[in-house]
């Protein structure tokens, strides 16, 4: 069953500010890079968030969805937002080759999202060498793929399976525990990010490979999204300096598991923030509800992102 039947995709808060960091982490880079319209390439679904971010906050108008479903397909056809997304029907490793030899596409930076919704797998490692390989000078690579431990077989089979991902990236010695529960999430992102630095380096990009995201979140399986930059070379130092500042957003320390909120329980906290001193539960309580400490927690780092949905009744 295609994922698009079982989630929508615009309705999940985690995910949506996973989305917007990502976006503001896109925004930054572009200005060093002085982005001149770069090309969109993901997987659009048929809800095409992402595609409607890519064009509002970074001014993007060529954008290509690959959808593998055939009833997904049409139906993405139909929601397509704006005119200038072509809806691709195949898969990813069909279409990204016909991409890449597009003249068209390769005299300017491409920002791609590979937004999977299953296990990291070997096909998913052959299209990031191939993006890796052959993607134009100052683009943005994204992966997003699902960390559930059970997905990579049984606690003891882990660091073998890993092995067979990732090479050897991945040591013998693995122990089993950092493939448990949260410690897989950040293995699997390590390992991603070392996997993509390793591609540049064997095809001898100039400016190799920054990573710049490590993502993840979770609104009910945890997914884990990673990512960088292959910049030009004489543009890598701005770009380090960039992602490595305190003040980056796309790389935060704690999964982002999002509080499910009223809009009323959201604007209240809204209402208090900023401040100096940090929400508590018990100002909380004061404005008449209650919340995990966890919860607000989430709430005070991310209520910029956090969305807000609402059912309209016509």
């Amino acid at each position: 069953m295609p994922s698009f039947d079982v989630v929508n995709y615009s309705l999940r808060p985690s995910k949506s500010i996973q989305r917007q960091l990502v976006f503001e982490g896109a925004r930054k880079i572009g200005a060093i890079l002085g982005y001149q319209k770069p090309f969109y390439v993901g997987f659009g679904s048929i809800w095409f968030t992402d595609f409607v971010m890519a064009h509002k906050l970074l001014d993007i108008d060529d954008m290509v969805s690959i959808e593998g479903n055939a009833v997904g397909y049409l139906r993405a056809k139909f929601n397509s937002p704006y005119a200038t997304v072509r809806v691709l029907e195949g898969l990813s490793h069909e279409i990204l080759p016909e991409l890449l030899k597009d003249a068209a596409w390769s005299g300017r930076p491409w920002m791609i999202w590979l937004d999977y919704d299953r296990d990291f797998t070997e096909e998913m490692g052959d299209d990031i060498r191939l993006l890796i390989e052959k993607a134009p000078e100052d683009s943005i690579l994204l992966v997003t793929f699902a960390g559930n431990e059970m997905k990579y077989g049984q606690a003891s089979d882990r660091p073998k399976r890993l092995q067979q991902l990732f090479g050897s990236l991945v040591p013998d010695d693995l122990p089993v525990r950092a493939c448990r529960e949260k410690r897989m999430h950040s293995t699997l992102a390590n390992f991603g990010l070392k996997f993509m630095q390793t591609a540049a380096a064997d095809y001898s990009r100039s400016g190799g490979f920054i990573p710049a995201f490590q993502l993840i979140y979770q609104d009910g399986a945890p997914m884990v999204t990673i990512g960088g930059i292959l910049p030009r070379k004489e543009r890598r130092e701005a770009i380090e300096a960039l992602v490595n500042d305190a003040n980056w957003p796309c790389r935060p320390e704690k999964p982002i598991v999002a509080p499910h909120l009223t809009i009323k329980e959201a604007t209240m906290l809204q209402s208090q923030l900023p401040r100096n001193q940090k929400l508590s539960r018990e100002l909380v309580q004061a404005l008449g509800f209650d919340l995990e400490d966890e919860h607000i927690e989430v709430f005070e780092r991310y209520y910029r992102q956090y969305p807000a949905f609402a059912q309209i009744v016509a």
